[in-house]
C-alpha cells in the first residue's frame, strides 16, 4: 500500500471539494444578490403598517406620521399619514367631494389654486380608498397624491408629495409603499 499516494489522493479530493464548494457558494450568493430583492423595512404604528422603500424612514410628529426619503433636506418627496377618530364627516363620499375641489396655497386673495389631475376610488388591501392627484395643492411645483379611507373607528388620510423634477424617481417608490399599507381595523 502506497501511503504517500493515498495522502495525495485525499489531499487532491479535499482541495477539489473546497474549490468546488467555494465556487458554487460564491455563484449562489451572487445569484441571490441579483435575483432576490432585499427585504424592506416595515414601519408599524398602532393601527397600520407598511413596507418602506429603501432608505426611507418614518417618525411621529404630534398626531401624524412623517416619512422621508434618504438624503439631506430640503427633500424632494415626503409622505404624511394622519389618523383621527372617525366622525360623521369621515366617509368616502365626503373625502371624494373635498378632493374634487381645487385647493389654494398661499393667501386667500392671491394664492394659486391647484390643478386636479384625477379623483377616483381604488381598493388597496381590503379597504376602498379615495385617491386623487393634485398639482400645486400643498407646495408650488409639487404633485400631491391623496389617499383617504375610514374604518369603523378611524378616518385615515395619506398625503404623498413629490417635486415635479423628481417624480420619476419617487412616484414608483411611494406607490409601492402604499400598496403594502395594511390597516388593522375593519
Amino acid at each position: 500500500m502506497d501511503i504517500p499516494g493515498s495522502a495525495r489522493l485525499v489531499t487532491a479530493m479535499l482541495a477539489s471539494f473546497v474549490v468546488s464548494a467555494t465556487v458554487l457558494g460564491g455563484a449562489g450568493y451572487s445569484a441571490s444578490r441579483i435575483l432576490v430583492a432585499p427585504q424592506r423595512d416595515v414601519f408599524r404604528a398602532a393601527a397600520f403598517d407598511m413596507e418602506l422603500a429603501h432608505g426611507w424612514w418614518c417618525e411621529q410628529d404630534d398626531t401624524e406620521f412623517v416619512c422621508s426619503p434618504p438624503g439631506k433636506p430640503p427633500r424632494a418627496a415626503i409622505a404624511i399619514i394622519a389618523m383621527k377618530e372617525r366622525n360623521e364627516q369621515d366617509n368616502l363620499l365626503a373625502y371624494e367631494d373635498h378632493l374634487k375641489q381645487r385647493q389654494r396655497i398661499g393667501d386667500e386673495g392671491t394664492g394659486k389654486l391647484s390643478d386636479i389631475r384625477f379623483v377616483k376610488r381604488n381598493v388597496i388591501g381590503s379597504h376602498q380608498w379615495v385617491e386623487a392627484l393634485h398639482s400645486g395643492s400643498e407646495l408650488a411645483n409639487f404633485d400631491t397624491y391623496y389617499l383617504a379611507t375610514n374604518t369603523s373607528e378611524l378616518g385615515i388620510l395619506v398625503t404623498l408629495s413629490v417635486h415635479k423634477d423628481y417624480a420619476d424617481e419617487y412616484v414608483a417608490e411611494l406607490k409601492q409603499m402604499i400598496e403594502t399599507l395594511k390597516i388593522y381595523q375593519k
